[in-house]
Order: structure tokens, then C-alpha cells, then sequence
């Protein structure tokens, strides 16, 4: 029987009459066996289950501390320490608690946390202002040291803590193993200079610091140098910048982050070794130039199942794209109002592998959730996945195609014993005009508990010369899709 490409990535292209694929809450699972049933099929993304609620949020960044049992949390204006009582099992929750050791003077945006090992402290930077935690006695402190000259990310290579100065090419150290207390070396600063452009980004690397500015990079290593401990490593500087500070983020042997340079903007940019590359799609690209502000995108990279995907948040746009870097495919993760019948971004507003959990942020409240695909709701919220299909038309005479049949494969047989979901259903329409009308909407079940056999099939849909098809699900079960099956004529 013939395949339909209901399983795809998202790809709404600049022309939707050329391509309005949509990928919401599904990614793309390309099988790694030659005799598997389908090449491809569609996986749910993963739900969020509420595991402690620190502060009044928003959940701006977290840092995992030497040990695991540990962590830096800051929710609103107030930073934390979670500790970790007993972890996650298979078959138990995480035991974690929180206590707050002190106040920001910012309540919103960002923040950036690293401790530095031996020297037992944390700092936390939020762009004006710099925090020290001393870790084993719990206390806090403002850095009002007169070198202080703000930083908006912090780094930890061999016992140095590098810091930036804000709109500038300046990037500083503080002392060896900093006690948080001694006072800063106001000479110990560098400048990325092999151009003019400002100093956007930094990330720590291999042992190497990548300086990332408007427009070019430079890498730099621990020379041990008797004035200042690092030094540019000659010859690497590449024509490549970013637009967003926070966008930045590690991901196995690559370095990703929101482009920009010379010639524009709106691409991510992967480097792997000294080379760097594009790799969002034309899609995305378009989607991302069409937001009024990318400059306060966030990021971070996760792995499961096999899979290493990068998370980039768009907040002001209201949007969430990830790129599957083990597939090098595309899709949305939204969040759903129920009441007002609206997606927004996801709501991971940072990410930390904690307590045996992928752990991440509410960017609205205080929660920590553990992020998993054994959850089929965003902390009771509806999950909802939704594909909207490549075009369906002949290409040799653009003549009317007659559909008579199309089967979605689910897994049949998961729902649940009771209440929403006992009868989990998805939800098919059409639009015959490219996505500018669409018809009824047409409920199939994909199986009440138990019917392993179940098949969710339309029949008799009609015909068009050309026809996109949207599927919707929302019930807290499982929702992978193996395939498609159209039958035209």
C-alpha cells in the first residue's frame, strides 16, 4: 500500500502554495533498520510534570553543582538551593527541596549561573549585576567590587570565572579559584578586538572561549599568561556573529546559536571544530524573520531517546522552534490556552539534567517540572499535537485527484480506563485552497483501552486539484503515528 508523507517537519515556506507544512509537539523518528515497517514515523514530544514550586517565578536559569545533588535556581528575584533528597526511579518521583539564600535586584529576564569547583562558589549574573552564593555556608552576596563592570554570561575554564562587560568588547576574570570576597584585578580584562564589532556571547568550550560578537568570532585558550591568563588563538577568527546573547548553547560536539553578520540575519549557526555552518531551513528562517524582536531569543540542548535537539524560545514572538540535531529536522513545541483556544511558546524557560530528571522552568511561575515523554499533558494542560500535510495534487496534468481513503496509524489500544481520554480521538479536516479555508472538522478514534486493532480511517473525502490535510490530538495518551496510508485515484 502506498505511503502518504503525513510524517514530515515543519516547513511553511515563504510561498504556502509551494509548501504549508506545519509540526507542532510531533518530531520526526527516523528508524536506523532497513526492514523496519516505516522509514519514518511521528514520536509526541515530551510533557511536563510539576516536581517542586520555587518562588513566584518566572524560573530564570539553573545551574547543576559538582556532586548532582545540588543546584542553583533563580525564580523571580530570588535565588535557591535545590537539594536533592532522594532521586527519580522508574517507579518513584524525585524528593527535592528548595531554600532561598538570597535577593537579585532584577525580578525578570535571564540569568546565568557557574560555580568554580574548589573554590566553593557560584556566581549568578543577570546583565547589571553580579552575585556571589557561597555554597556550603549558603550565604549571599552582591559583587560590589569597584572592577565590577556588569556581565550578561559567565564561563569557568580552568579555575577562572570570565565574565563580559555589557555592549562592549570587554571580556575580564576574576581571580584564580575566587573566594567571591577578594577583590578583582582590574587589569586582568581583554578585548575581542580583531574587529570592531561588540562582544554579543561567550561559552566555555573544549577548554577554549569562544568570544561571539556582532559579526565575527574568536576563539581563545588558557595561555597562562602572567598579565592576563588567555590569549587568542591565532588564525582562528571567522566571519560569523549572533544575535542573541542567551541563544547560545552546547550541544555534543557542536556550539549552536541565532546568527548574524555582515550580510544579515535570522539563521542558526552550528560549529563543529572551527566550522561553521547554517542550519535552519528557508522555513524557519522566514518564520523567525518575521518576528518583531529576536534579540532576547533563549536556548538550551537536551538529549533523549537518541535524540539531541536544540531549544530555542523566541519570548517577545511567542514562539519555540527545535532543531532535531540527530535528524536534522524541524518542529514547533507550543504550549495550549484551553480557554482561549491559543498556542503559545513552550513553557521551558531553562533546562538542567537534575535529580535524574530533564528538568526546566516555568517562564510564568515558580515550577520545576521534569520534562518526559511518559507525560501527555503540560502539567494537566492540553498537549496538543497538530501536522498539517505537503500538498496532495497531480503533477503530470494538475487534473482533479479523488480521494477515497486515508488510514492514520496510531497506536491503537491506549486509552485510558476513565474520564478524558477513555476514547482518545484525533481530529482530520482539508483545505482545498492552500490553508486559506478549511472544511468541517472529522473525529475518528484511535482505540478505547484494550483495542489493539483499531484503525482511525476516513472514507469517501472528496476531491480536489489540490489538497493539504491538518490532523489535531489533545488526549493525555500516547500519541505516536507510525505512518500514513492515501488512497487516490
Amino acid at each position: 500500500m502506498p505511503q502518504f508523507a503525513f510524517v514530515g517537519q515543519a516547513y511553511e515556506a515563504p510561498m504556502l502554495l509551494q509548501d504549508a507544512e506545519k509540526l507542532v509537539n510531533w518530531y520526526v523518528e527516523v528508524t536506523q533498520n532497513g526492514d523496519s515497517k516505516t522509514p519514518k514515523a511521528l514520536l509526541g514530544t515530551p510533557g511536563l510534570l510539576s516536581q517542586i514550586v520555587i518562588g513566584s517565578g518566572p524560573v530564570r536559569g539553573g545551574w547543576v553543582l559538582p556532586g548532582g545533588s545540588q543546584a542553583i535556581v533563580v525564580s523571580g528575584n530570588q535565588a535557591f538551593i535545590v537539594t536533592v533528597k532522594s532521586a527519580a526511579t522508574e517507579t518513584m518521583p524525585a524528593v527535592l527541596t528548595s531554600m532561598a539564600v538570597g535577593t537579585l535586584l532584577t525580578s525578570s529576564g535571564p540569568v546565568v549561573v557557574r560555580d568554580n569547583g574548589a573554590g566553593g562558589i557560584a556566581a549568578i549574573v543577570d546583565g547589571p549585576n553580579g552575585y556571589i552564593v557561597n555554597i556550603a555556608k549558603a550565604t549571599f552576596w552582591q559583587i560590589a567590587d569597584a572592577a565590577w563592570l556588569g556581565a550578561t554570561r559567565v564561563a569557568f575554564i580552568d579555575g577562572w570565572l570570565v565574565f563580559n562587560k555589557p555592549n562592549s568588547q570587554t571580556f575580564y576574570t576574576s581571580p584564580l579559584y575566587w573566594d567571591g570576597k577578594t577583590a578583582l584585578d582590574g587589569t586582568y580584562f581583554a578585548l575581542k578586538d580583531s574587529s570592531t564589532d561588540n562582544l554579543v556571547t561567550f561559552i566555555e568550550d573544549k577548554r577554549e572561549l569562544w568570544l561571539i560578537g556582532e559579526r565575527t568570532t574568536e576563539v581563545w585558550y588558557d595561555a597562562g599568561g602572567a598579565t592576563f591568563p588567555f590569549s587568542r588563538l591565532q588564525g582562528v577568527t571567522m566571519q560569523h556573529g549572533c544575535a542573541a546573547a542567551q541563544s547560545i548553547a552546547r550541544a555534543g560536539n557542536s556550539l549552536i546559536w541565532l546568527g548574524a553578520n555582515e550580510q544579515g540575519q535570522n539563521t542558526v549557526k552550528a560549529a563543529i571544530g572551527y566550522e561553521i555552518a547554517d542550519r535552519s531551513t528557508i522555513a524557519v528562517n522566514h518564520a523567525i524573520a518575521s518576528y518583531p524582536v529576536i534579540s532576547d531569543a533563549i536556548a538550551y540542548a537536551y538529549q533523549e531517546d537518541g535524540h539531541l535537539f536544540y531549544v530555542l524560545t523566541f519570548p517577545t514572538a511567542d514562539a519555540t522552534w527545535v532543531w532535531d540535531i540527530t535528524t536534522n529536522l524541524w518542529h514547533e513545541r507550543l504550549s495550549y490556552d484551553a480557554a482561549a483556544g491559543q498556542f503559545h511558546r513552550h513553557r521551558s524557560n531553562c533546562f538542567m539534567n537534575f535529580a535524574g530528571m530533564r528538568m526546566v522552568g516555568d517562564y510564568q511561575n515558580g515550577n520545576l517540572y521534569q520534562m518526559t515523554r511518559s507525560a501527555y499533558s503540560d502539567n494537566g494542560a492540553p498537549l496538543v499535537c497538530w501536522r498539517r500535510t505537503p500538498h496532495v495534487w497531480d503533477e503530470s496534468d494538475r487534473e482533479r485527484v479523488f480521494h477515497q481513503r486515508l488510514q492514520l496509524e496510531f497506536t491503537p489500544g491506549v486509552g485510558l480506563q476513565t474520564g478524558q481520554g477513555s476514547d482518545p480521538q484525533v481530529m482530520l479536516r482539508w483545505s482545498d485552497d492552500a490553508g486559506q479555508t478549511w472544511s468541517n472538522e472529522h473525529w475518528k478514534s484511535i482505540g478505547k483501552v484494550g483495542k489493539t486493532k483499531n484503525r482511525a480511517i476516513w472514507r469517501r473525502l472528496g476531491n480536489a486539484r489540490d489538497r493539504v490535510y491538518e490532523a489535531k490530538f489533545s488526549d493525555p495518551v500516547p500519541r505516536d503515528v507510525v505512518g500514513a496510508t492515501l488512497i487516490v485515484s
